[in-house]
C-alpha cells in the first residue's frame, strides 16, 4: 500500500474515532473528551478518554450538639407537660396562673438560650419556634385571667367571671396545642436522625 493511503486511512479512522466518542458522549455532562492534535501528518495518535465518576456525597451522622439540641426540645417539653399535668384538684390561684405563665414563656427563653440547630435540623426548628409561640400566647391568656381575679383567683359571681373563665381556657388550650406542636418537632428530628445515622 503507498504511503498516501495508509496516511489517508489513519486519519479517516482518527475522525471516525473522533466523531463516535464525541457524539456519544455529548449528552453526557460527567464525562470529558480530550483529543491530542497529531504529532505530525504522518502519525495520528488515537484519542484518549477520561472519565470523571459521579460523586456520591454522604451525609454525616448527627453531630454532639444536633443530638444535644434535640434533647433539650424533648426535656422542654416535658418540662412544660409535667407543670401542666398536676394530680388531684388544682386550684388557680394567682400564684398558681402565674406559675403557668412564667412556665409556657420559658420555652421562648429556652429556644433563645439553645439557639438554631444547623440547616439539617431547621424544619424541626421552625415547628418548636411555632410551639414557643403558642405558649407565648397561652401566657397572655393567663396574665388576663389574673388581671381579673383576686389574689385567691376568686371570680365567681363578679363581672368578670366570664374574662377569666374564657382566659384561663385559652391558656389551658394553648398549653395542649403548643406541647402537640412540640411532639411534632421531636417525631421530625427523630425522622431526621434515622435517615443520617
Amino acid at each position: 500500500m503507498p504511503t498516501n493511503t495508509i496516511r489517508a486511512a489513519a486519519r479517516l479512522a482518527a475522525t471516525v474515532l473522533l466523531v463516535l466518542l464525541v457524539s456519544g458522549c455529548a449528552d453526557k455532562t460527567a464525562s470529558t473528551t480530550t483529543t491530542s492534535p497529531p504529532a505530525s501528518p504522518a502519525v495520528s495518535k488515537p484519542a484518549t478518554t477520561s472519565a470523571v465518576s459521579p460523586t456520591t456525597t454522604t451525609v454525616p451522622p448527627m453531630t454532639a450538639g444536633e443530638l444535644a439540641w434535640l434533647k433539650a426540645v424533648t426535656t422542654l417539653r416535658k418540662t412544660i407537660d409535667k407543670a401542666f399535668m398536676e394530680t388531684g384538684p388544682v386550684y388557680l390561684t394567682r400564684a398558681k396562673m402565674r406559675s403557668y405563665a412564667n412556665t409556657l414563656r420559658s420555652c421562648s427563653r429556652e429556644l433563645a438560650r439553645i439557639g438554631s440547630p444547623g440547616d439539617r435540623l431547621q424544619p424541626v426548628h421552625v415547628m418548636v419556634k411555632q410551639a414557643c409561640q403558642t405558649f407565648d400566647k397561652g401566657a397572655k391568656c393567663w396574665d388576663a385571667a389574673i388581671r381579673v381575679s383576686d389574689a385567691g383567683g376568686g371570680v365567681t359571681g363578679t363581672a368578670n367571671e366570664r374574662t377569666f373563665n374564657r382566659a384561663s381556657q385559652c391558656g389551658f388550650e394553648t398549653q395542649g396545642n403548643g406541647s402537640n406542636l412540640l411532639a411534632a418537632a421531636e417525631a421530625k428530628g427523630e425522622e431526621i436522625k434515622a435517615k443520617v445515622g
